[in-house]
């Protein structure tokens, strides 16, 4: 974003208020994410946080008992989709917790509903193993920035990703980017 130069800076300060809040209304107007982020802090009082992070948890249940033919066709698109909608609630809600707990439970519901999708790496699910090795390694770096008191919450569920990755499909990407085989906090 391009700094506003002296002058102009010092002329919209003079402005009177009630045009400066007209501006100001305009302005954040054009950014969806700010005016719900703006909702969710001033409106919502961010106390639906919970209720959020619960309906993100149904939306991604109900799309990993979805019928996929090729895990890198409309499997990885939504996996790719969920996992946009999890960076997009924290981006609104700056829930830390959250997106390491959304993000495990991507993996483990896909796993879950669509184990063979998974079972041995070829050609038809190359990238979605991938995609699955990348996304372990980003919720150990994201555990990592979090509170050492909620590890034993994430502890078992992480465990079972990590095992099920290495034992599958995703172990050839796993052993690429060292990804440890148990977590230990």
């Amino acid at each position: 974003m391009p700094a506003l130069e002296k002058d102009l800076k010092k002329e919209i300060l003079k402005l009177p208020s009630n045009e400066k809040d007209k501006l100001l209304l305009r302005l954040v107007a054009k950014d969806k994410d700010l005016v719900e982020r703006l909702h969710f802090v001033l409106i919502e009082g961010e106390t639906t946080t919970e209720e959020r992070r619960h309906d993100l948890k149904e939306k991604i249940a109900q799309t990993a008992n979805g019928h996929y033919n090729h895990p890198d066709g409309w499997m990885l698109k939504a996996m790719r989709s969920l996992a946009s909608a999890i960076t997009h609630h924290v981006k609104i809600t700056k829930d830390k917790y959250g997106e390491v707990e959304l993000n495990l439970y991507l993996l483990t519901a896909f796993f879950a509903t669509q184990p063979s999708q998974f079972a041995h790496l070829n050609h038809h699910n190359q990238n979605s193993c991938a995609f699955v090795g990348k996304k372990a390694e980003s919720i150990l770096k994201k555990l990592q920035k979090i509170d050492p008191d909620y590890y034993i919450e994430f502890e078992m569920d992480m465990n079972q990703v990590l095992e099920f990755i290495h034992t599958h499909g995703p172990g050839f990407y796993a052993r690429q980017i060292g990804l440890p085989r148990q977590w230990k906090p």
